[in-house]
């Protein structure tokens, strides 16, 4: 078709591009965001204008449709269906302003308010009995200078960091936006005690981390909330606790691939705390190249073949023996990888790379009603018929396996961003979509009151 072909013509039809909202606002009420939220809200100024409510879920909207700046509130206003769900939608300004309101006390509630509805929108959707936490922290580089509480972490970043847990279906309980220059583990035993505290009793409760937060802090708080974890030591108590039981390590090859390499050794040992009891650690090493191992003699004050000769890896766990081997340790440890993608989601998908407000305090809320729109795009990826597809394993076995939901990018163009008019009749809105579409929605819509039908446990 050539372009002279094709003509432009108005009409006077009210259109939408994100007839999936729709969905997002089931949600919403689902989990009853409106209560829970409207009185942890700065109070307005003077009373006309949008209500405070409106401007969160404005914000909230907009991320789900995939926008990821203050400016794309403005955009937004033309959208017909957008303004009908959220109250009339909110300026750019204006959501920055209503940013900059909040205290610390407000945002700390919010986070429990986060909490909660995670729990809510897990059990819905899944009544898996293991509840497997990933921690771990992320810096966001950022290019500004007159944003509070930027700081260089170890790694030279410029910009904030924050700490961030996932279950092993990607639902996030956690986003706490900190200073740049905080440490990995800081104020982890906190959070292990709020998060596992909404935890209903029958689940049974695992936690992984890395290296950062190896500390007696975080083994005590797990303790205290009855949780089983595998956790990365740092390398030198990790050669501390070798060199205590190194006339006890049984090395053995094992399968495990490790360090890229098809050739390692694993053993065990025990590690005593006072306290915590004997807790077992898992060693994994390979041998170094001839090439690493000459090029560090002359380095060494003092060889130890049985160190300097090899990679290792030591992970700490109160996991029984019984219950697991030391390959299957490491295996449920190197799920915590997964937590890395969440990341990335939330980075790229969110924009999570780059915070719009000078004030520290506003963008901790940013990133929090960004979460909440993170946590129902999630929700709505499981509702998603989902991909079946053929796997060949390590043994050669070729197996089937169903996908666990999707990310947001594929959310928003199958489900959230599709055009639809717009025609209002009665106090009732009518949204005409395309056939095809229409099926999409309406069956999403039934696995949303299927799902919440079901008797979860009370948050």
């Amino acid at each position: 078709m050539s372009p002279q072909s094709i003509s432009l013509e108005s009409t006077n039809k009210v259109m939408s591009c994100h007839s999936g909202l729709f969905l997002v606002d089931e949600l919403w009420e689902r989990l009853n965001l409106k209560n829970r939220l409207r009185r942890l809200l700065p109070k307005k100024k003077r009373e006309r204008g949008t209500r405070q409510i409106n401007k969160v879920k404005s914000i909230l909207f907009s991320f789900a449709t995939g926008n990821n700046c203050l400016s794309d509130l403005d955009d937004l206003l033309e959208d017909d269906l957008f303004l009908s769900l959220t109250g009339g939608g909110t300026h750019s300004r204006t959501a920055g302003d209503f940013l900059s309101g909040f205290h610390k006390r407000q945002i700390e509630k919010i986070q429990n308010v986060l909490l909660e509805t995670t729990f809510l929108l897990r059990l819905a959707m899944y009544e898996e009995k293991k509840f497997i936490l990933s921690m771990d922290s992320t810096p966001h580089k950022q290019c500004g200078k007159k944003m509070e509480k930027l700081g260089l972490n170890y790694k030279g970043i410029w910009g904030f960091d924050s700490q961030n847990a996932y279950d092993q279906f990607g639902f996030s309980y956690l986003f706490d936006l900190r200073p740049g220059n905080t440490w990995s583990g800081t104020e982890a035993e906190r959070w292990i005690h709020e998060i596992f505290s909404k935890c209903p009793d029958w689940m049974e409760r695992y936690f992984r981390a890395d290296s950062g937060y190896g500390k007696y802090a975080v083994y005590a708080a797990l303790k205290a909330a009855r949780v089983k974890y595998a956790i990365v030591l740092k390398e030198n108590i990790g050669k501390y606790v070798r060199r205590k039981n190194r006339d006890h390590l049984v090395w053995t090859k094992t399968q495990i691939e490790f360090f890229n390499s098809d050739k390692c050794e694993m053993a065990m040992g025990l590690y005593p705390l006072e306290n915590l009891g004997s807790l077992r650690v898992v060693f994994i090493r390979t041998k170094k190249s001839e090439v690493e191992i000459n090029s560090q003699l002359d380095l060494l004050k003092k060889y130890d073949p049985q160190e300097d000769d090899y990679e290792h890896y030591s992970i700490i766990t109160n996991i029984d023996s019984s219950e697991m081997t030391g390959e299957e340790v490491i295996d449920f440890y190197r799920g915590r990888a997964n937590c890395e993608n969440f990341i990335k989601e939330q980075k790229h998908n969110f924009d999570f790379l780059h915070f719009p407000c000078k004030k520290f305090e506003a963008n901790q809320v940013w990133g929090l009603i960004g979460t909440f729109a993170h946590n129902m795009t999630r929700f709505l990826s499981f509702c998603m018929p989902q991909k079946v597809k053929r796997v060949r394993g390590k043994d050669d076995v070729i197996r089937t396996v169903t996908q666990l939901g999707y990310f947001a990018k594929k959310v928003r163009s199958a489900v959230i961003n599709l055009p639809c008019q717009v025609v209002r009749s009665a106090r009732r809105i009518k949204l005409k979509l395309n056939p095809n579409h229409k099926e999409v929605l309406e069956k999403l819509m039934t696995n949303i009151q299927r799902m919440f039908r079901k008797d979860t446990v009370p948050i």
